[in-house]
């Protein structure tokens, strides 16, 4: 009989959702059904719309109160009890039960951590009978994270297990299998064709900016120093869903020197067309850079798990670090004039990080 999977993901940025698409696209290949939801929406839809709207602002207009929270949230970890989110997340968990039940699946996956939480709650209850997974996508133990108890985890990299299980995680559950990233990251695209697909020229040095799939940052600022420090070089943003943004990047720069790509599912091609990136270190965004193998800068706009993820990453060589728009433009310029510490950086992400985690994963899942 077909095997049906639930996957379950939440609209805070476009990392989890990510994660989870990498993982249905295996699990499909395999031959198994999956269904994607959100564990939000068994609160009601205005609960789904409400966490996703305030994450979605805090980290575009205040990332230093997310940065706030989120050192809050590892103070709280330090007290051995269950986290406010571990309660918030029981208020939905009976229905989201009931549909496990109702829907008869053989196994739930999650990207992110309320789902997670949800799912304890419910074997605490007696009320979960098949197979529950977790899978991290950030290269760190984050907050409340070690409060969940789910069959397996699916953590980044072996590095990560001595930490996991500091904070109480069982070490037999920890598999190291690599963040979960879409096919596409992985195709060998040259340059030249991926700059044909997309319009940009072939005769300069172009460095793409990311912001996120909400679109953080300050990349403005980031262009004019860029342009300041080599008025050659052409620039490609992608500002994911701030339209204000993408209207200022238009507004401000020549089109010759400058262009604006609003939300896109492109950013493999965009990726291979370029000679250098510039991204927040989200801990899929790093996993895409590095499997891509483009030199990047990791620019840490939003304090708390995405300066871990840069840690990781630059002290193992797969990037370098920046903490202002200044500081990676600068980054980014002195890349994109020395090849050999590009091949040096390529060649660290080719042996460091795990290949082909999402179909390693789904093998696991199905063999279970």
């Amino acid at each position: 009989m077909k095997q049906k999977i639930l996957l379950l993901t939440c609209g805070t940025g476009e990392g989890h959702n990510s994660a989870a698409s990498a993982v249905a696209e295996a699990l499909g290949a395999q031959g198994v059904e999956t269904v994607r939801r959100d564990p939000i929406s068994f609160a009601g839809e205005k609960a789904k719309k409400a966490v996703s709207g305030v994450y979605n602002q805090i980290i575009k207009k205040t990332p230093k109160m997310f940065g706030a929270i989120y050192k809050a949230g590892e103070a709280v970890d330090r007290v051995r009890f269950q986290s406010p989110v571990y309660y918030a997340n029981t208020v939905y968990a009976k229905k989201l039960a009931a549909y496990i039940l109702d829907e008869k699946f053989d196994a739930v996956v999650c990207t992110h951590l309320f789902a997670m939480e949800a799912l304890t709650y419910i074997k605490k209850c007696g009320l979960l009978t098949v197979p529950s997974y977790g899978v991290l996508t950030d290269y760190t133990c984050i907050p409340f994270f070690e409060e969940t108890r789910l069959d397996e985890y699916f953590i980044p990299h072996a590095d990560l297990t001595a930490e996991l299980c500091a904070k109480g995680m069982e070490k037999e559950r920890l598999i190291p299998t690599g963040i979960p990233v879409l096919p596409r990251f992985t195709l060998h695209t040259e340059k030249r064709a991926a700059r044909e697909m997309l319009g940009l020229p072939q005769d300069k040095k172009i460095v793409l900016v990311m912001t996120g799939g909400v679109g953080c940052g300050n990349s403005g600022e980031i262009c004019r120093a860029l342009l300041a420090a080599d008025k050659d070089l052409f620039i490609c943003v992608l500002t994911g869903k701030n339209t204000e943004m993408y209207d200022d990047i238009r507004s401000s720069f020549e089109k010759s020197h400058v262009c604006a790509i609003s939300f896109t599912g492109k950013v493999n091609v965009y990726m291979k067309a370029c000679d250098v990136l510039i991204t927040k270190p989200g801990g899929l965004s790093s996993t895409e850079a590095a499997t891509a193998n483009i030199p990047f800068v990791a620019l840490i706009t939003i304090p708390g798990c995405e300066e871990k993820n840069a840690a990781f990453f630059s002290s193992r060589g797969l990037c370098v670090t920046a903490r202002s728009p200044l500081q990676a433009a600068k980054e980014a310029a002195s890349l994109v004039a020395d090849e050999e510490k590009c091949e040096a950086m390529k060649k660290c992400q080719r042996s460091v990080l795990p290949q082909n985690a999402a179909q390693t994963i789904a093998q696991r899942i199905v063999n279970a």
